[in-house]
């Protein structure tokens, strides 16, 4: 059940990656000049939103990596065991760990990102959004239809 588990975890990880490609696809754009036409961005809030994309992106790629390194052990762990060991348990506890980091500093991408829009148009971004904090296995099956 762990194991199963763990590949459900990476299917929502691998449908978040495929959602946020599709959509960038779709709007043929990159995902400032998204903002700019979707939601009414001016020159400054352009600006302020370039910047906070290139931090966020920084922040993203290294949880990324951390992911890839904590599942690999995790992996490893499970693959050479016929229980539940503690370096099993810790594992599992550490890939958790990470992707709560991930998702935490997704939200305060989020919020940061809409925070700079007209106030009339914030809610119509956090609704598009945060499906992927709160659950990131569904927001793939949203843009295949």
């Amino acid at each position: 059940m762990k194991r199963g588990g763990l590949i459900v975890l990476l299917i929502a990880v691998a449908a978040i990656v495929a959602a946020l490609v599709a959509c960038l696809v779709q709007h043929k754009s990159s995902p400032v000049e998204w903002l700019r036409s979707e939601y009414g961005l001016n020159a400054a809030q352009m600006k302020q939103a370039a910047a906070l994309h290139d931090d966020y992106r920084t922040v993203c790629a290294q949880l990324c990596s951390k992911i890839a390194t904590t599942d690999a052990a995790l992996t490893k762990a499970i693959r050479s065991n016929t229980t539940a060991t503690p370096q099993i348990v810790a594992a599992i506890a550490e890939t958790d760990r990470v992707r709560t980091e991930c998702r935490i500093q997704m939200l305060e991408h989020f919020y940061k990102t809409a925070a700079l829009m007209p106030e009339d148009r914030r809610a119509k971004y956090l609704e598009k959004v945060l499906p992927l904090v709160l659950h990131p296995g569904e927001m793939h099956a949203e843009h295949s239809q």
